[in-house]
């Protein structure tokens, strides 16, 4: 019968803890949509403004051309050349193009210093990069041209700077990828902050609960002042424990009520027994029925006690305080070692100095007197019964986990039992075969289960080879 191992949660484990809540991936998710969104639209804008940028200057320079074709067929070519040159030094049209050359390429008026190395072409259309003065310096500029041929072998080029365009497209796309990394960052940083909320809202919540279910039943959970979805469901579950609360009390003065009105009776029918008792005479048929009364009377006393015991351990409903288990262990050793000396039974302990529990002093040392009455029940006369108490549990603990606390350990060298048969002789009223003859009531272990699951121990029931051998780890 194993419980939770208890964690306690480092730095990192929190941080992690975080990065899994619901809050966080829903951010990371809209996030993420919420970037590409954008990413596509800024990428749509940008695709639509170089279209209409493009068309524009592609037709300013198509009307270019088509003017010099006109003025080719009409001028002279000294004369061809002069509006070349006027029109490549005018200024009030910046950044535009002109190149004419001869059949050697060679240039004959323009701004252009040579027939440009295409980057791209189409055939019709040309991108390169050209000198530009900027200043004091010279720095090369995206052009976009067109060529076309002229009479005589000459060539004529013209184009305008688009440098600008490129500028204005590489601004977006930084625009671009800064918008995408901000909605990034923004999602992660709303993300973690809810989810650091949720988180810490969710610890409290864990913390009153691990107080509710060692037994303090008037702790409730923390509420805002916010209506939100879990503060609503904090009132709801607070609502839940105050019914809760009330029908375990109500439960509580129930099974006082009862044990006190069981004990009365049977009490009276101890005292009639005994009395009567002392009227007949020593081996008779009426004096065995009466110590046959008395007995019975004394195991049902017992067996109402176990109940109720088990009954208050589940319930949870008990004071807990510091116990010193060291002295208690040792105190329960001395009580029991008469009892196994009678017997012949070698009762052995090695009882670690300092160790201390959280609880129920009278629970615990009930676990312990059924752990110790079991043991030399079944130990064969002569045997040998070893109590152990570890301060801390045996090996490092592990990454994550808190060092465990103290361990007690009964071991005997009895018949012990199978496997097959540990959980179930933990349950109420349960005995096994070769335990049928054996006094008792068959809720020894039943009441140690309910016992070690209130203190948040660990119960095991382990071969000891021979016999049975008992781990309480808390």
């Amino acid at each position: 019968m194993d419980a939770q191992p208890r964690r306690v949660a480092s730095p990192d484990q929190r941080f992690l803890g975080i990065l899994d809540t619901s809050p966080f991936r829903v951010a990371i998710v809209y996030s993420i949509v919420f970037a590409c969104g954008a990413a596509l639209l800024l990428g749509i804008v940008d695709f639509a403004v170089s279209r209409v940028v493009d068309r524009s200057s592609d037709d300013l320079i198509d009307a270019e051309v088509q003017g010099l074709r006109e003025q080719v067929l009409v001028l002279s070519r000294s004369d061809f050349i002069e509006l070349v040159e006027q029109r490549s030094q005018d200024q009030d049209v910046r950044g535009a193009v002109y190149l004419m050359v001869d059949p050697q390429l060679r240039p004959v008026a323009g701004n252009v210093p040579a027939w440009p190395k295409a980057d791209s072409d189409d055939g019709k259309w040309i991108q390169f990069k050209a000198a530009v003065p900027f200043g004091e310096e010279m720095r090369d500029h995206e052009m976009r041209a067109r060529r076309f041929k002229l009479p005589g072998g000459y060539n004529m080029l013209v184009g305008h700077d688009v440098q600008e365009r490129q500028d204005v497209k590489n601004l977006m796309m930084r625009g671009l990828i800064a918008a995408v990394a901000l909605t990034l960052l923004l999602g992660l940083g709303g993300g973690f902050w809810m989810g650091r909320r949720i988180l810490a809202q969710a610890g409290a919540i864990s913390a009153v609960a691990t107080q509710i279910m060692s037994g303090d039943l008037s702790q409730r959970l923390p509420v805002r002042d916010a209506d939100d979805e879990i503060n609503t469901l904090a009132r709801e579950i607070n609502t839940m424990l105050d019914r809760i609360e009330q029908l375990t009390l109500g439960m509580r003065t129930v099974l006082d009520s009862a044990a006190h009105d069981l004990r009365t009776p049977l009490n009276r029918l101890q005292a009639t027994a005994e009395g009567a008792m002392g009227q007949v005479t020593a081996g008779s048929p009426e004096r065995r029925v009466l110590e046959r009364v008395t007995t019975e009377v004394d195991h049902m006393r017992a067996t109402l006690d176990a109940l109720l015991r088990i009954a208050l351990a589940e319930t949870g409903t008990v004071a807990r305080e510091p116990v010193d288990l060291s002295e208690l262990v040792a105190s329960m050793v001395e009580l029991y070692a008469p009892v196994s000396e009678e017997r012949g039974i070698q009762l052995e302990s090695a009882v670690a100095s300092g160790a201390q529990v959280q609880g129920s002093r009278q629970l615990l040392a009930q676990a312990l007197a059924n752990l110790l009455d079991n043991a030399i029940k079944f130990t064969p006369d002569g045997g040998h019964i070893r109590v152990l108490l570890k301060s801390q549990s045996a090996g490092p603990p592990s990454a994550g986990l808190r060092p465990a606390g103290p361990e007690v350990i009964v071991e005997d060298d009895g018949p012990g039992i199978p496997a097959d048969k540990r959980e179930l002789v933990l349950g109420r009223r349960v005995r096994l075969d070769g335990a049928r003859n054996v006094p008792g009531s068959g809720l020894g272990l039943s009441l140690v289960a309910a016992v070690t699951k209130l203190h948040g121990a660990r119960l095991t029931l382990d071969d000891a080879a021979p016999g049975l051998r008992v781990s309480l780890q808390f």
